[in-house]
């Protein structure tokens, strides 16, 4: 939870370098909280008519539901942009050279899919429903990058200083909080052991 909390702190901030917990854990908690999110509405949508949602959120909020029910979504947008950001610089490119690779594969697929459907045409295929088509197109067309954003969100940092800032893996604030041993309030009382280990301590 602490580095989604990061992540929200840092929704501006797109320098620096973030690790790969960081990325996936602000993943995760976002996912979450947009499901109970969805599940909310859906139950408050059932629980008053529809005809009525905007009826009901005008008199009680002021607003539509047109502008209440994406703002859980605005919110982590600029989030989870710059934590990406913070990730692909952690491996070591730039965040705007990681977009040109990712709109140039895009760019590329999408003019062969447009090549293969004039193809088809040419060739005498006008019993085919083109559109149809590529929408089947436009899958592998998305997939192809969301596997490239897979593979830099899952690939391990540079290790040591890069030019975007050092390591978050050494000395990650978190990371140290959970390594710091906890005592017990109530055992104040040294074991035997230290007592046989300090020569000035009273005989028993």
């Amino acid at each position: 939870m602490k580095y989604f909390l990061k992540c929200l702190y840092n929704f501006a901030n797109f320098k620096g370098r973030a690790r790969r917990k960081e990325f996936w854990y602000f993943v995760l908690y976002s996912g979450i909280i947009i499901a109970l999110w969805n599940v909310a509405w859906v139950c408050f949508s059932n629980s008053i008519s529809p005809q009525t949602v905007n009826q009901y959120l005008q008199v009680h909020i002021g607003v539509d539901a047109l502008f209440v029910y994406p703002i859980v979504y605005v919110l982590l947008v600029f989030p989870f942009v710059m934590v990406i950001s913070r990730r692909v610089n952690d491996t070591g490119i730039p965040f705007h050279v990681f977009m040109k690779r990712i709109w140039c594969i895009i760019g590329m697929l999408a003019i062969i899919a447009v090549l293969i459907t004039k193809g088809l045409s040419f060739l005498g295929y006008d019993d085919i429903d083109f559109e149809v088509l590529i929408v089947r197109f436009a899958i592998p067309i998305l997939l192809i990058p969301f596997c490239y954003f897979l593979y830099y969100m899952a690939k391990k940092g540079t290790p040591g200083d890069n030019p975007y800032g050092p390591d978050p893996r050494i000395d990650d604030p978190i990371e140290n909080a959970r390594k710091i041993p906890r005592m017990d309030d109530g055992d104040l009382e040294p074991s035997s052991s230290d007592n046989d280990s300090d020569p000035f301590a009273p005989k028993q």
